[in-house]
């Protein structure tokens, strides 16, 4: 595993400089580069065109993060070789954490795809994919919008306990959001629940006063056909029943649902009260003195 190291130069005392300065003035983009930061960049371009990526590396490590290089393209170009020569030296790790500082400052930088190889923009690519999906850097231009838009990102997960699915008629399709299957799961099991309530009354009604008994030669085939369309209704419920809660569990969600919006944040206008903007105009009651010496009256103000 390569390694980022840092090595004594004439460019540390410069580096610590410019570091312990504080405040530090604020130095323009567009302002020249000190003659010895100038020369080391060049050096490790010059190294880079030549393929010595050991050398690369050695001469642009510690300018990585450089403070007179910050938000100069000077310092994009840096980080783009150095991270490319430790990728060129199968010192992914060190890649990953330069590229990572690339696309922090540059979230939309590209690779030529006619100076390096497609398995190297593929690993900077997947590198991209990576800090966008941390919510590190944005993912499209539109998402770096200062005009009060912001991007809502909601993750819905279902946390229903898992006794809630034993419930009958169809409550785990439902939950699951299958509500066709839902609907059908109710249908039939109340099919069921209704052919063994319809059969129960119907032989209560055969049983003689009572008693629990039922005459043979006048009801007992009777008896017997709604004995049989209890014990059906009975299967119908029960397989339709077992079915709904294997049906629910395995089909049931566990993973995170991530939604996103864009919604546009309105400027808050401290001079404008809550009600008024809302359209309803601001009512003011106090207490003032009524007419008479000791009269008390109230006052309102719109």
């Amino acid at each position: 595993m390569g390694l980022l190291t840092l090595h004594p130069g004439p460019l540390d005392a410069l580096s610590s400089a410019a570091r312990g300065a504080e405040p530090r003035p604020v130095r323009p983009l567009n302002a020249p580069l000190p003659p010895e930061l100038a020369a080391r960049i060049e050096q490790g371009e010059a190294a880079f065109r030549v393929q010595n990526y050991g050398s690369v590396v050695d001469v642009l490590d510690r300018l990585a993060g450089h403070p007179l290089l910050e938000g100069r393209p000077e310092h994009l170009r840096v980080l783009e070789m150095l991270g490319a020569s430790h990728w060129f030296m199968s010192a992914k790790d060190s890649a990953r954490l330069v590229f990572g500082q690339l696309l922090r400052e540059a979230p939309f930088q590209r690779f030529d795809e006619f100076v390096y190889p497609p398995e190297l923009i593929a690993f900077f690519e997947t590198r991209r994919r990576e800090l966008v999906t941390a919510g590190i850097i944005p993912a499209t231009p539109s998402e770096v919008n200062p005009s009060g838009r912001v991007l809502v990102r909601e993750v819905h997960k279902d946390d229903t306990p898992g006794v809630v699915f034993l419930a009958p008629f169809g409550v785990g399709q439902f939950i699951n959001g299958e509500d066709g299957k839902g609907t059908a799961m109710a249908i039939i099991q109340g099919l069921g629940a209704a052919t063994m309530l319809a059969s129960t009354i119907g032989l209560e009604s055969l049983k003689v006063g009572d008693t629990n008994q039922i005459i043979e030669e006048d009801s007992g085939k009777q008896a017997r056909l709604l004995n049989a369309l209890w014990y059906g209704g009975l299967v119908v419920l029960g397989a339709s029943w077992v079915y709904s809660i294997i049906d629910g569990f395995a089909n049931r969600s566990t993973t995170p649902i991530i939604e996103e919006r864009y919604e546009l944040l309105e400027p808050s206008r401290p001079d404008v009260s809550p009600s008024a903007a809302a359209g309803r105009p601001d009512v003011t009651l106090r207490l003032a003195p009524g007419p008479g010496d000791l009269g008390l009256g109230l006052s309102i103000g719109f």
